[in-house]
């Protein structure tokens, strides 16, 4: 068996949007893409969080990104996810970085039932706190993805100035597409490869200036 078959596969984990699952069809397509342009490299898992209890999910999400080489993560999980201290890559899709105004405005009648508004916006608010300690060094470690036709909202600006590169290369897109990237094959192909195309641009001078952090990063990864 020679030493490139016994390497230990990295670790990527999908944290779902509102009204996801672990096991829904984003999910699935998640790790389909993973398989389709680095065979055989990740270990994938998804679980399942309640986001409308921001503490709670918040505190899940944070437990189980922190062994995780490569982070995806839709809308409102990708909330959560990004507002982790962690020196972790992240690609983003449609981070609903602004939950305490835009998500109120959008849920179903349904979702309103055991939804604690004025509760979960102050949790909301608090947890938007840590953005300041996050390093902008880390910062270049995350990608947003921003879509042109997102029917719900869009936060790229609100993305660039909390968590711009301090080394000049933009950490985030536009792609052509609607807000649910991870439900079109097209779209998420087209995240990904706006994703690798920025490692292989911005990674050397990251891995110099995070060299705290694991690894080099190759051809995206």
């Amino acid at each position: 068996m020679n030493s490139k078959s016994m390497e230990a596969k990295r670790k990527a984990i999908y944290i779902h949007g509102l009204g996801g699952s672990g096991n829904g069809s984003s999910a699935q397509n998640v790790k389909k893409m993973l398989e389709d342009e680095w065979s055989g490299k990740y270990e994938f898992s998804a679980n399942t969080y309640d986001l409308l209890k921001p503490e709670e999910s918040f505190e899940k999400i944070s437990s189980d990104v922190k062994d995780a080489d490569f982070v995806i993560a839709s809308s409102l999980g990708a909330f959560y996810a990004v507002s982790v201290f962690i020196c972790t890559k992240m690609l983003l899709l449609n981070p609903c970085l602004e939950p305490e105004s835009a998500i109120p405005k959008i849920l179903y009648p349904e979702q309103k039932n055991d939804f604690d508004e004025e509760k979960s916006v102050a949790a909301w608010k608090k947890i938007k706190k840590k953005w300041k300690l996050l390093d902008r060094e880390d910062c270049g470690l995350r990608f947003g993805v921003f879509s042109d036709k997102d029917e719900l909202f869009s936060f790229k600006d609100v993305y660039e100035k909390n968590f711009g590169t301090s080394f000049g290369t933009e950490n985030f897109c536009m792609i052509h597409g609607s807000h649910e990237i991870a439900k079109n094959e097209n779209q998420l192909k087209a995240a990904f490869e706006s994703f690798k195309k920025y490692g292989d641009e911005s990674g050397d001078v990251m891995a110099r200036q995070s060299s705290y952090c694991f690894g080099s990063w190759e051809n995206g990864v």
